[in-house]
């Protein structure tokens, strides 16, 4: 008897032999150890994966931690600067404000010495010009 049509091109109905079983059975053993070995490989590929991002983490905190440390070690140096110029400055200032103190207490010394011997050079003039009259030698 002729085999049966199977479908729109009345295509025969085809048995598969021990041989063709026995080909698809390696052809599936090749497969299922090519997905085995996929399956490992993507096992290692995510391992590997998960440490360069851990050692990427680390690397990245450290050199942040050294670029801190970096900084604040500049900005330290900033101000040990600052602060000795500020001192320089403080204390050139107080010289100066002690040299001013300085003057205007000569300056002061001396106007007032010089208008207290000028007070009293006319007080001598008119003892001196009243002792004249006095004795009747003058106007």
């Amino acid at each position: 008897m002729p085999p049966a049509p199977v479908g729109p091109g009345d295509t025969p109905v085809r048995c598969a032999t021990v041989e063709d079983l026995a080909r698809v059975r390696e052809r599936l053993a090749k497969v299922e150890g090519g997905h085995d070995n996929l399956r490992d490989g993507l096992n290692t590929l995510s391992v590997q994966f998960a440490d360069l991002r851990r050692d990427l983490t680390r690397a990245v905190a450290d050199n942040a931690a050294q670029t801190r440390r970096e900084i604040m070690g500049r900005v330290d140096d900033l101000t040990d600067t600052a602060t000795a110029r500020d001192t320089e400055i403080s204390a050139r200032l107080a010289r100066i404000e002690g040299g001013l103190k300085l003057t205007s207490w000569v300056s002061m010394t001396f106007i007032v010495l010089a208008t207290g011997l000028l007070g009293w050079g006319q007080v001598g003039d008119a003892v001196w010009s009243l002792c004249r009259r006095a004795l009747g030698y003058g106007p």
